[in-house]
């Protein structure tokens, strides 16, 4: 180790290599930024005055398949590190098995779930195997990048918040051990919520603690005096400044104000502490990473019961840059607290240029899920009762029971009608009676009971269910199997004799769906379907794909057409193979930002699954220069 290149700290200050350093200190997230951009983004931190990014690491995203290891494209955070290097920007690293983050199982592999007693954040051997099977996988990647080598990881986080989730100080100490073991020589520290108990719990001797609020003004005198009296040999830090907020599907979303942002920013600088913005610059939950929260409302919408609260396909996060990288009013008054503090003169506020284009797409193509099964099953297996796609070894995406309902004439001699229940069912299904669509299951908002009504023979069941994000905070992250995990039941009886399919929709298999032109007029009312069409475009230039299209015609549970707050149509969109996330009719974001760098001049391919169309398909879709993110949300 060589220890000139240590950070070090005194009650007061940090050093690095003997020499004070003063750490401003902002989120970026490598994984939720295309790669192309990561150096535009990062040249605005830089600009702002940030001298330490701060970044997660998703495990499961890294390691989507046990033993199947990922470290390129967006999980490339070699060349991340590299480039942080070589713009002088340090960086404190969160490798932590669970990083919370508004991300799919709080960043844990999913995979682990296929134990049904597993112990998720605690010292199960199960679990701790797993993580050390993964760190010794993971750092020797990371050695070469520590300050100690004379890289620009001058720190290591130890977990995430944990004096929020339980009392296992043993779980703590042992992740510790593995990052020392693997060669982490590089400080350690933790950030947990400014109270007592979370503090407490979370943190281990000698690591540097850090504590989590919301910026604004007055918000941080009671953490500073929390803080200096827990910690008073080391400087005040603040782990996550939440200068945003969560943004979820179904709730609406109105943006915090900078003037008060930025002048609780400067009441954090003037305790000569180090500040963390959570989110200093936004991004996109690409594909289906995004998480989900479960309690009560996240969101400004008063009186709203505790459920589950999926989070948006978009990571803007209300962040000081956009979820295009664009710096916000947020950005420059905070920078203006930032060059106050450290004597610097003012600066012009100065809008970036940035293209944007506009694009009409036509949809040529047209695929219906039920005709395409077989090439976009991945396993398929018929088992007793109904099972969460764990079981099957699968993590994302959607998966399809199908059973046969016999007929039970009553005493008239005509065909019973039965209701149908879902047990256990995660998170969204989609019911249909012989391949006709009776209606949508909502784990967040309560359903209408949905009747099956017999024609005299016995009848197909489907169930289509889609893992809409599995939660990422406290204890529902140990029950989060998706699908269906107790039974399908008709009238009361459980169905036995499931047949279950698999269907990740990963591009493997979306490439090869068979198309059929979307010119048909037939009524395709509540059917899953794929869209495809190609396009040209200006390679490198972003734009906004606007699904609001795919909320009109869309029938609800009860049969009604409901373009403004229809909440059954949802989806995803691929751009030349690249799933650019979710879309959702119910808002409050209608866009899906698709980055430049994505598009090429000819022959692009965009690919839209609608798993709940309305009586005929779009035959076009609109790319606008804007995002639309906080649209009003019907109640």
């Amino acid at each position: 180790m060589n220890e000139s290149y240590l950070l070090t700290f005194d009650a007061d200050s940090a050093y690095l290599g003997g020499k004070r350093f003063y750490m401003a200190i902002g989120d970026i997230h490598y994984f939720r930024i295309h790669p192309a951009d990561w150096e535009r983004r990062l040249m605005l931190v830089r600009d702002f005055g940030i001298t330490v990014v701060q970044t997660y690491m998703p495990w499961n995203l890294h390691e989507p398949k046990e033993g199947q290891y990922v470290f390129d494209g967006l999980c490339d955070i070699e060349g991340y590190l590299r480039l942080c290097d070589r713009l002088g920007l340090k960086v404190m690293l969160r490798p932590s098995p669970y990083i919370c983050s508004e991300w799919d199982l709080g960043g844990m592999p999913a995979w682990l779930l296929g134990d049904r007693t597993i112990e998720l954040r605690t010292c199960d051997p199960r679990f701790l195997s797993a993580v050390k099977v993964w760190y010794s996988v993971l750092c020797p990647k990371l050695l070469p990048f520590l300050s100690t080598r004379g890289g620009p990881i001058i720190a290591v986080a130890v977990e995430n918040e944990y004096g929020s989730y339980a009392y296992d100080k043993d779980y703590l100490n042992a992740l510790a051990d593995m990052l020392r073991d693997c060669g982490i020589d590089v400080p350690l520290y933790t950030t947990d919520g400014a109270n007592d108990e979370m503090q407490s719990l979370g943190s281990l001797p000698g690591c540097w603690q850090g504590a989590n609020f919301r910026g604004r003004e007055g918000s941080a005198a009671a953490p500073y005096a929390l803080m200096k009296r827990i910690m008073p040999d080391k400087p005040f830090f603040i782990g996550e400044w939440w200068s945003g907020r969560s943004m979820h599907w179904d709730e609406p979303f109105s943006h915090r104000d900078p003037v008060d942002v930025a002048k609780g920013y400067a009441e954090a600088l003037a305790t000569d502490g180090y500040t963390a913005f959570y989110m200093f610059g936004g991004g996109t939950n690409f594909g289906f990473m995004s998480g989900a929260n479960m309690g009560n409302s996240y969101s400004p919408r008063p009186g709203t019961p505790a459920r589950y609260i999926p989070h948006l396909t978009s990571y803007d996060e209300d962040a000081l840059l956009s979820e295009d990288g664009m710096p916000t009013e947020k950005y420059f008054l905070c920078r203006d607290e930032l060059d106050r503090q450290l004597g610097r003169e003012p600066r012009p506020h100065i809008m970036p240029e940035k293209r944007v284009q506009t694009l009409t797409i036509p949809l040529t193509g047209r695929a219906c899920l039920f005709d395409n099964l077989d090439i976009l099953t991945v396993h398929r297996e018929r088992t007793p009762s109904a099972r969460p796609m764990e079981d099957f070894g699968q993590t994302l995406g959607y998966i399809l029971y199908s059973a046969n309902l016999p007929d039970v004439p009553c005493s008239s001699g005509e065909p019973r009608a039965r209701s149908l229940r879902l047990g256990g069912m995660k998170d969204r299904a989609l019911i249909y009676a012989d391949r006709v669509y009776l209606g949508c299951e909502k784990r967040e908002r309560k359903s209408e009971t949905i009747m099956i009504k017999p024609t005299g023979n016995s009848i197909a069941i489907d169930i289509l269910v889609e893992n809409a994000g599995r939660v990422n905070f406290g204890f529902a992250m140990t029950d989060e199997r998706k699908g269906i995990s107790d039974g399908i039941y008709a009238g009361g009886k459980k169905l036995f004799g499931i047949d279950t399919r698999t269907l990740p929709l990963e591009w493997e298999q979306v490439s090869r769906l068979s198309y059929g032109d979307n010119g048909q007029n037939e009524d395709i009312a509540g059917q899953p379907v794929f869209l495809r069409g190609t396009f040209d475009a200006e390679p490198g230039v972003d734009t906004f794909a606007d699904m609001r299209i795919f909320s009109e015609g869309c029938k609800d549970s009860a049969g009604c057409i409901d373009t403004a707050g229809c909440i059954d149509t949802a989806g995803c969109v691929w751009i030349n193979g690249f799933n650019i996330g979710r879309f959702r009719a119910c808002g409050p974001q209608h866009t899906l930002y698709i980055p430049g760098a994505l598009l090429k001049d000819k022959d692009n391919e965009i690919v839209i699954f609608n798993s709940c169309s309305g009586a005929s398909a779009p035959r076009s879709l609109d790319c606008i220069g804007r995002p639309i993110l906080d649209a009003p949300v019907a109640d």
